[in-house]
């Protein structure tokens, strides 16, 4: 039996609530409590001519940040065989709903995701990378599971990683080659003819003066390496590698007029792009959605795979490359270095680029270390490995920054809570259930239970001290929101008695639902104070009960 903890209080409307949805920052004074030293996980991929090199053990792998060889704390090695039928999943209580890996199927040893970018990607190149994309999906095993996720101004699931390919295949063979009206709809909604245009609006907006230009460039840059870490997020608690491919023509990085007006950097949104991805074990696979661009005026469709270009980590000669497309290959080189994948441009061949990615997840090494000296002050901290065996070469990511954790302050707690409720993943940073039951009175009792892995406590003489948000909205069937959400903050002040208990049986909060008319899912979403990581559920209201 679980250990249910009293709320300290509970609002409606609130400050934090009107800034959530408003999307206007209120600051406040918050206490800063201290935390040890991250641990830093590195995926590494070891091939012995071409050929995953099994059989390597801790004692054969050499750590390195900066030329100071580290302790190696953590250990594993992950072989993937998407071939090989996943066990049965294990079956929920009627009318619970989790965020659980384990809980909706027995552990992944690795995970793909698809990520088709019609944001940043133009028409023609959108028409013949999905074509691509379609022909790999339908080529593999019925049984292996990947995820296709679509971004389209908004994040779209197509398809999720805790079910095989079979239905989803069947769907696609009927789509007549539409990719993204291949959705599902009891995770994302229905997809409607005016999001279909969005992305062009996107790539065509601002056409006019450098302002304009710029103001509509960062909403592309902003969102992209937002979707990017909601999928972080969803991908958490997965075990192993998680190889995400990009498909996109993606953006630059610095944006502004010519003689440096209106110039933009987006580095710090860069950076806590790359840490959440590299905090959840996700390697970064772009692949150039416009294919071979040697010849200016050719689209992916039309350019000839014989004029040359490998493909992977293949940069253009100069001469044949514009300004905007080597930014852009800047940052698609940038962010597979990053976070340990690779960057495929320059070809024709994105059924062959997506294939090698996904191969990289077939043999992984995952070796976690605490850094001997930790100052977070943004340095870059250079990463290396060796491995005492001949003939064997090494992939992974080249460095990681030495980052702060994140603010605890009203304008980070709001914007957190905001971006989790309007992904339509799951965050798994925090694990956590949720069973619905009848109320005594009317509506319905949702009784919320977290797994204490995720809650970060600040322990001082025989208390246990932390803070919990806890935010459930209701949404209609196309994702919007109804009504005011509910909010409660639950103050944790435990003796070493109780919180021993809490280890062993999680904690416990209870919240009453008066379900709203038109009411179609309960999002449920959990915050860490301390850590400010993030949890959620999405429950189904129709039918439920």
């Amino acid at each position: 039996m679980r250990l249910e903890i009293t709320v300290s209080f509970s609002l409606r409307c609130s400050a934090l609530l009107v800034v959530l949805l408003a999307g206007k920052p209120v600051v406040a004074q918050e206490p800063v409590i201290k935390t040890t030293t991250r641990l830093v996980q590195l995926s590494v991929i070891a091939k012995s001519h071409d050929e995953p090199a099994a059989g390597l053990t801790q004692d054969d792998f050499k750590v390195f940040v900066d030329g100071h060889q580290q302790k190696i704390s953590f250990f594993s090695a992950v072989s993937a065989n998407p071939n090989q039928p996943s066990a049965p999943a294990t079956p929920m209580a009627p009318n619970t709903f989790s965020n659980i890996v384990a809980s909706k199927e027995q552990a992944a040893t690795a995970v793909t995701v698809l990520l088709l970018d019609l944001v940043n990607t133009k028409l023609t190149d959108r028409i013949y990378a999905q074509q691509q994309m379609i022909k790999y999906l339908q080529s593999i095993p019925p049984t292996e599971r990947i995820a296709v996720y679509s971004f389209n101004g908004s994040l779209r699931v197509l398809h999720d990683y805790t079910s095989t390919m079979e239905v989803f295949q069947q769907r696609l063979a009927a789509s007549n080659g539409q990719l993204v009206s291949v959705i599902n709809t009891e995770q994302a909604g229905a997809i409607d003819s005016s999001e279909l245009s969005a992305s062009s609006e996107f790539m065509n907006a601002g056409s006019g003066n450098a302002q304009e230009r710029a103001f509509y460039m960062r909403n592309r840059v902003v969102g992209t390496l937002n979707v990017l870490k909601f999928i972080a997020s969803h991908l958490a608690q997965v075990p192993g590698r998680k190889n995400l491919i990009w498909l996109s023509s993606a953006f630059p990085l610095r944006i502004g007029a010519p003689m440096g007006q209106f110039t933009e950097e987006f580095s710090e949104e860069f950076d806590a792009t790359v840490r959440a991805l590299s905090d959840a074990n996700v390697a970064v696979y772009p692949v150039d959605a416009r294919g071979l661009t040697t010849l200016a005026g050719f689209d992916a469709s039309v350019s000839s795979a014989a004029s040359g270009g490998t493909g992977k980590n293949w940069r253009p000669p100069a001469a044949s490359s514009n300004a905007h497309e080597n930014a852009t290959h800047a940052t698609m080189q940038e962010l597979a270095q990053a976070t340990g994948g690779h960057a495929y441009y320059n070809t024709n061949d994105l059924t062959h680029a997506i294939h090698q990615a996904v191969e990289d997840s077939a043999l992984t090494y995952t070796i976690g270390f605490y850094p001997d000296d930790e100052k977070q002050n943004r340095d870059f901290h250079k990463l290396k490995v060796e491995v005492d065996r001949p003939h064997i070469t090494l992939h992974y990511r080249n460095g990681y920054l030495d980052l702060a954790d994140i603010p605890r302050d009203e304008r980070t707690r709001s914007v957190q809570l905001h971006d989790a409720l309007w992904s339509p993943l799951d965050a798994t940073e925090i694990g956590m259930s949720v069973h619905l039951s009848r109320a005594a009175t009317s509506g319905l009792d949702a009784a919320v239970s977290l797994d204490p892995k995720g809650i970060q406590l600040e322990t001082k003489a025989d208390r246990h001290s932390g803070r919990i948000d806890l935010l459930l909205a209701q949404l209609d069937r196309n994702g919007s929101v109804l009504g005011t959400p509910t909010m409660q903050t639950v103050q944790l002040n435990l003796l070493d008695a109780t919180y021993q208990k809490i280890l062993t049986n999680g904690i416990g909060v209870r919240e009453p639902v008066t379900v709203l008319p038109s009411a179609y899912r309960l999002r449920v979403i959990v915050r860490d104070y301390g850590s400010g990581m993030i949890g959620s559920v999405t429950v189904p209201l129709s039918g439920t009960l």
